[in-house]
């Protein structure tokens, strides 16, 4: 498929430090699911109950790894963060749908290689990588939850228990990790927020 970079009409919005949008690929996955009604879906990112619900009604089966709580435990105790991702020891080809939320900015260069090779082995052929993170620092000064609400509104949420370093890549950096993917979509807002669609 051909890739295509869009600056949707402007409907996100900054008040007390509260960004909301509406999503156009949380839109077009929420029509595939509905219209497959057999995926299996992996969520990866902040556990967030309302995130849980959308998916659930819509996927056969959901799973959720909350790989932040995971890597803040690993570096409050010391340990090497690259062993986190044990928590995605899924057998190959297993999702139709892997979900990406805010976590690959918070990650080294080797840690964000390593995710996608994970990724492209656990999701199945043709299956779908939804990417979502921040370009902008100021918008991603704190790990934030990326929070669904009614009408595919999307909403940020601080974590601030949460404390990771943030690194800037821009948008080629981000596609050259996800190279055994294919670009379908990517969407760009407004505070640097951005969604990018992979297919494998």
């Amino acid at each position: 498929m051909d890739a295509n970079i869009d600056i949707p009409p402007i409907n996100s919005h900054l008040k007390s430090e509260t960004i909301a949008y509406t999503s156009n690929i949380l839109q077009q996955l929420a029509n595939r699911l509905e219209n497959q009604r057999r995926a299996l879906v992996l969520d990866v990112g902040t556990v967030c109950n309302e995130n849980i619900n959308f998916f659930a009604q819509r996927a056969k089966k959901l799973f959720v790894c909350d790989i932040f709580a995971h890597m803040n435990r690993y570096q409050r105790s010391g340990l090497k963060t690259k062993s986190v991702w044990r928590h995605l020891d899924y057998e190959p080809n297993s999702f139709d749908v892997i979900n990406l939320w805010n976590l690959v900015e918070h990650l080294n260069d080797n840690d964000a290689k390593r995710l996608t090779e994970i990724c492209s082995k656990i999701v199945k052929k043709k299956g779908l990588l939804f990417v979502i993170d921040i370009e902008n620092h100021v918008s991603a000064q704190a790990v934030s939850s990326f929070v669904i609400g009614e009408d595919f509104q999307i909403s940020l949420r601080p974590q601030t228990h949460l404390d990771f370093p943030w690194y800037c890549r821009h948008n080629r950096a981000v596609i050259s990790l996800f190279t055994s993917f294919s670009i379908v979509k990517i969407f760009q807002y407004r505070k640097g927020i951005r969604e990018f669609l992979f297919q494998r």
